[in-house]
């Protein structure tokens, strides 16, 4: 299978896992799907979906399994207000923010970039991670707008684990030559913790940046880099 025919299944994929995620009546899904997609391309989409999650070893299940794990560790008190007239876009970004942490002491969640979507009145927060192959040499970020364009949540929240060069300003050197990826090996970076997002309508966004400790325990810990603008993050590539 390849082309057309393959490009709409997964486009199919797609729009059936978001209805999932926003609970649309099944025959108003089925309805738009059949006539947008044809009945054979659905019925392959549904086959599709239900194989991922079933299959054990698919990395899809793994992924999964890490979501359900790491989610259900979230212990604030503004998960149980998801999807109530109280809950709103800063209580959101907190429980991305504590969720991620437990994605990095996770061995199958640490460093998988992840945006967190959404949308009022759902009673669900949506997890989606972005897990690239590590011969595609691109970052997480390419794939953002994509994401976030498709599913047109209220909010998102990106996270994940970046390297940030900590040679002051006046004596670094030029970082223009770099390709992506290169900062990870140099020996002035460290590692950190990024968060970014931003409401539909731009009014309410989100940048903070998280020095990662690793403790006597060997968990990591988080501290929050109040003194950092994030101003030169990866703008360009924001929805």
């Amino acid at each position: 299978m390849e082309g057309k025919e393959k490009d709409d299944i997964l486009e199919c994929v797609k729009e059936l896992q978001s209805s999932m995620f926003r609970d649309e009546d099944p025959d108003i899904v089925w309805r738009r799907l059949t006539k947008k997609y044809g009945k054979h391309t659905l019925n392959i989409s549904m086959k599709l979906l239900e194989k991922s999650i079933e299959d054990i070893n698919s990395p899809v299940n793994e992924i999964g399994e890490c979501i359900n794990r790491c989610m259900s560790k979230v212990t604030h008190k503004d998960m149980k207000e998801v999807g109530t007239k109280s809950f709103n876009v800063d209580k959101f970004y907190n429980l991305c923010i504590e969720g991620y942490k437990h994605f990095m002491n996770d061995d199958v969640g640490r460093a998988l970039p992840i945006v967190f979507i959404y949308v009022e009145s759902n009673k669900k927060i949506g997890v989606l991670p972005i897990n690239i192959p590590k011969e595609e040499n691109r970052s997480p970020m390419d794939f953002l707008k994509q994401i976030v364009y498709q599913e047109n949540p209220d909010a998102y929240c990106f996270c994940g684990e970046a390297s940030m060069n900590t040679i002051p300003k006046n004596k670094q050197k030029n970082l223009k030559n770099y390709k992506y990826g290169d900062i990870i090996d140099d020996p002035s970076s460290k590692d950190i913790m990024i968060i970014q997002g931003n409401t539909k309508r731009g009014d309410n966004p989100i940048k903070k940046v998280f020095d990662i400790i690793t403790n006597q325990h060997g968990t990591l810990e988080f501290v929050e880099m109040k003194d950092y603008s994030g101003n030169n993050m990866e703008s360009d590539k924001l929805p």
